[in-house]
C-alpha cells in the first residue's frame, strides 16, 4: 500500500489484508495522522517515502520493499471481504500459473452495497518481474508476462472523495515539464479534464485521445463522454456523430447501446431507441479491460424501454419492462413509480 492520512480506513483494510497476506508493506508519504502507528499495530512494514506528485514512483517504492514470491497492491480504502479472502487464500497455490493475476475492482455501490460500476485491474504480480509501475497518475503496471483471470473482486470504499483537482493538477505539472504523453495519458487527461467541468478542454483532449493508437475500450468509453458533452449542450447530431463513431472499433458494449438508446429518444426516434435499449440487455462481458457500468446491461435500458413503450401507447409492454427492471433492483423508486402508473393505466382500461 501507499498511504497518506488513512487513519479512518487503513484498520479496515488491514484486518482484511492479515488473512491472507505473509507479509504487509506501507509506504507513507508524509501523513500527519495516526495512520502510520495503525499500520504498525498491525503488523505492517512501514517504510517513509517523500512523496513527489508520483503515483507510481510510490507504487515502485514499496514494491521494493517485498521480498514474497508474489506482490499484490491495495489502497487505504479498498476492502475484501470474507468470500473473497477465501477466494485468494484458494488462489495462493496457483499463483506459479502466471506472472499477472487481474482481479475484479468496484468502486460504486447501490444502497445495498451491490457493486454498480467496476472493471478489471492487475492486482498480483510476480515479484521477479520488478517494480514496474508507471505514470505519474493513474499508474499502470507494464511488464511481459503471463496472465490470468482470478474470481476475486475488490472492493473499493471511498469514505470521502480524493482531493477535486489532484489529479489534474498532476497532469497540468506534466505537461508543463515538455514530457509527451502516451494515449493511456491523454485518455485521463482529457477523463480529468471532463469531470472537473472544463468542457471545452476535455472535447479537444478527448479528440486528440481518439487520434491515438489508445486502447478500444478507452476509445468507446471516450466516444462516449465526448457525446454527453455534446448532448448536454444540446448538439444532438454531433452527440450521435460521436457513438456511431465509436461503432467502427467492434461490437457496442452495454454503455454504448445505452448512449445510443439515450440519443435517439432525445431525437424523439423512439424506434431507434428501443432497438438499441434492448441491444444493451446481455449478460457482462466476462474479462473485459473496459469500465463496466453494470446498470446499463439490465436496469437501465429496462426502465428506459418502459418509458419508449409509454410514448408508443402499449401499456403492457411499458409495465412488463419495469417489472424486469424491478427485478434486478428491488425497491428502486424510479422503477416502483412508473411501474404503479402503468398499472393504473392498466387497471382503467380494464374497467
Amino acid at each position: 500500500m501507499i498511504v497518506k492520512n488513512e487513519e479512518e480506513t487503513i484498520a479496515r483494510a488491514l484486518t482484511c489484508v492479515k488473512k491472507f497476506a505473509d507479509e504487509i508493506i506501507v509506504a507513507d508519504t508524509g501523513s500527519t495522522d495516526k495512520t502510520a502507528d495503525i499500520a504498525a499495530s498491525h503488523g505492517a512494514k512501514v517504510y517513509a517515502f517523500e512523496w513527489k506528485d508520483d503515483f507510481s514512483a510510490a507504487r515502485n517504492f514499496a514494491f521494493s520493499k517485498a521480498t514474497c514470491d508474489y506482490v499484490m497492491w491495495l489502497d487505504a480504502d479498498d476492502v475484501i471481504n470474507g468470500d473473497n479472502c477465501d477466494k485468494i487464500i484458494a488462489l495462493k497455490p496457483m499463483l506459479d500459473k502466471a506472472d499477472i493475476w487481474y482481479m475484479k475492482y468496484a468502486t460504486a455501490f447501490d444502497k445495498n452495497g451491490k457493486p454498480t460500476f467496476e472493471y478489471l485491474r492487475e492486482r498480483v504480480f510476480r515479484r521477479s518481474l520488478g517494480a514496474c509501475w508507471t505514470d505519474p497518475v493513474h499508474e499502470v503496471f507494464y511488464a511481459a508476462g503471463t496472465r490470468e483471470f482470478s474470481d476475486v473482486t475488490v472492493l473499493h470504499e471511498k469514505l470521502r472523495p480524493s482531493p477535486k483537482r489532484r489529479n489534474l493538477d498532476i497532469y497540468f505539472k506534466l505537461i508543463a515539464s515538455g514530457a509527451k504523453m502516451s494515449p493511456r495519458q491523454k485518455f485521463y487527461f482529457a477523463n480529468e479534464l471532463y469531470s472537473n467541468d472544463l468542457l471545452p478542454l476535455a472535447i479537444s483532449a478527448y479528440n486528440d485521445f481518439l487520434e491515438s493508437d489508445g486502447m478500444i475500450e478507452n476509445k468507446v468509453q471516450a466516444a462516449i463522454n465526448l457525446s454527453r458533452i455534446r448532448a448536454a449542450s444540446g448538439d444532438l447530431p454531433a452527440a450521435l456523430s460521436d457513438l456511431t463513431r465509436a461503432l467502427s472499433l467492434g461490437e457496442p458494449s452495454g454503455e454504448l447501446c445505452v448512449a445510443l438508446g439515450n440519443i435517439y429518444s432525445a431525437l424523439t426516434n423512439t424506434d431507434a431507441a428501443i432497438f438499441w435499449y434492448k441491444a444493451a440487455i446481455r449478460p457482462l462481458s466476462e474479462n473485459t479491460l473496459a469500465f463496466v457500468d453494470v446498470y446499463c446491461y439490465y436496469y437501465y435500458p429496462l426502465i428506459q424501454l418502459g418509458l419508449c413503450y409509454y410514448k408508443k401507447g402499449d401499456i403492457p409492454a411499458a409495465a412488463d419492462c419495469t417489472r424486469r427492471a424491478l427485478e434486478y433492483k428491488k425497491d428502486d423508486e424510479i422503477a416502483s413509480n412508473n411501474l404503479a402508473f402503468f398499472e393504473s393505466i392498466l387497471s382503467q382500461d380494464n374497467v
